[in-house]
Formats: structure tokens, sequence, C-alpha cells
């Protein structure tokens, strides 16, 4: 038996894109808890519309992150399907998705979607915190 995580391996990155052909990186957390989870998470879609936005999306990913339909929790409590949330300059503005103990689903400009650890240098000395879908709260127990 495979993985969850297996078909998102080497996906393609696309500035917009949630689907097989191309994602960002919100853009596969929204393509896995669709197709995995049955679960539809906002597109953000219509606010990817130029790089010099990313402050308004750094502030819409943080409004969601504080609503109810996100639970921040202890990176110590990860589990599968929670989201990691990263800093890019100043701006919480990287996600990846836990699916597996210290280890992420996530893509980057210019690269394939990969399994990564989330404890590597580059990507520990950036974490800014993780969240758990209100859905998942009840599937998982808390």
């Amino acid at each position: 038996m495979t993985h969850w995580s297996e078909p998102y391996v080497g996906l393609p990155w696309a500035e917009t894109g949630d689907a097989p052909d191309g994602v960002s990186c919100w853009g596969l957390c929204v393509l896995v808890y669709r197709e995995v989870l049955g679960i539809a998470l906002p597109t953000y879609a219509g606010l990817c519309a130029c790089p010099a936005e990313r402050r308004q999306i750094a502030a819409a990913i943080g409004g969601e992150a504080s609503g109810a339909l996100w639970v921040p929790v202890p990176i110590t409590a990860a589990r599968e399907f929670d989201v990691a949330v990263f800093r890019v300059g100043e701006l919480d503005a990287h996600v990846g998705l836990v699916c597996a103990q210290d280890r992420m689903l996530h893509i980057t400009q210019g690269h394939d979607s990969a399994v990564l650890d989330m404890r590597a240098a580059r990507w520990a000395s950036r974490f800014a915190g993780l969240y758990r879908h209100a859905e998942m709260m009840d599937r998982t127990g808390g």
C-alpha cells in the first residue's frame, strides 16, 4: 500500500496552480485536502496576481489562521495533514503539508513537489507555526 503523499511528489510548480498539472505551495494543500480528505479549502487564486501583493496574501492567510477554520498546534503535536507555515523574508508566506513525523510535502518556485525534512536548517529557522484544520480535529481526536 502506498502512502497518500506519493501521488503528489513530483508535481510541477505553477504560480496559482491547484491541480496535478501544476501547483503552488498553497495549491498543493488545496489539491491534497480536496482529493484525499474531501475538504474544500479557499484557493486565494485572486490574491496571487503579482509578487508585489505578497503582503496582502500573507495577511489573508494569517486572517484564516486566526479564524475558526484553523487551530494552532505545537510542532511537537504535528500530525499528517497539518499545515506548516514558514517565513519568506518578513512574511509568513510559504506552507508545507505534514506527511510524516518531521516530514512535509511542499513545493517552491522552480522545483517539483517533494517530501523534505522540516528540521533541516533552511526550514527550521523559518518556521512560523503549525495549524490543523477544524475538521481534522474531529477526525483525529484533537
